[in-house]
């Protein structure tokens, strides 16, 4: 299997290449006009949840994180219109917490034999070095709500970083994040809006 797989890399690089595409394709054009087109209509699918609508926005916020292509500014100052400052916050920092930790865990678990199946050993090497060289750095950006987070995640999940600073990070991190995205939600999302 192990000859297989190597002889045949370039193939199943193309492979998971095109299947990545087309998997982020049918999220970006699954929502267009739709759950996540406008904080309107974001606004009215976690209301109709009625008592569990708290759930599902924690739900969508980590599945935001876990899955790419979906935009993670809605949810999060949608959180803050609909539940408050207080509970809104709450809720992206726990959504943002669990969707971070599954990726870092599911990246530290699976994500070695695949970017070593897909790249080089040697500059795994250089990356991770890189990483570890600015990991304080690339830390502080979990403080800024502007970056994605997503990416910087899966990166740690390769790097050396120990799991407990990384958790340590995020906890502390998230919770500015969270912070600004409800509190200034609608005028962020307002201005959004305009741009976009």
């Amino acid at each position: 299997m192990k000859k297989f797989l190597k002889n045949n890399r370039h193939i199943i690089i193309i492979f998971l290449i095109a299947l990545l595409l087309s998997v982020s394709g049918y999220f970006i054009n699954w929502d267009i006009g739709g759950v996540f087109s406008s904080r309107e209509s974001l606004q009215l699918f976690i209301e109709s949840f009625g008592a569990i609508g708290p759930f599902i926005l924690v739900l969508v916020i980590a599945l935001e994180v876990i899955i790419a292509p979906l935009p993670g500014f809605i949810p999060a100052v949608t959180a803050g219109f609909i539940f408050g400052p207080f509970w809104g916050a709450f809720y992206v920092y726990v959504g943002n917490v669990i969707g971070s930790l599954i990726v870092f865990f599911l990246v530290r678990r699976y994500g070695y034999r695949l970017a070593n199946f897909l790249f080089k050993e040697s500059k795994m090497i250089k990356y991770r070095k890189a990483i570890n060289r600015h990991e304080n750095w690339l830390l502080a950006f979990y403080l800024i709500p502007v970056f994605p987070l997503d990416v910087i995640t899966a990166a740690f999940g390769l790097s050396g970083i120990k799991p407990k600073k990384f958790i340590l990070a995020i906890l502390a991190g998230f919770l500015a994040y969270a912070i600004i995205m409800a509190f200034f939600g609608d005028v962020l999302a307002n201005l959004y809006f305009r741009i976009f």
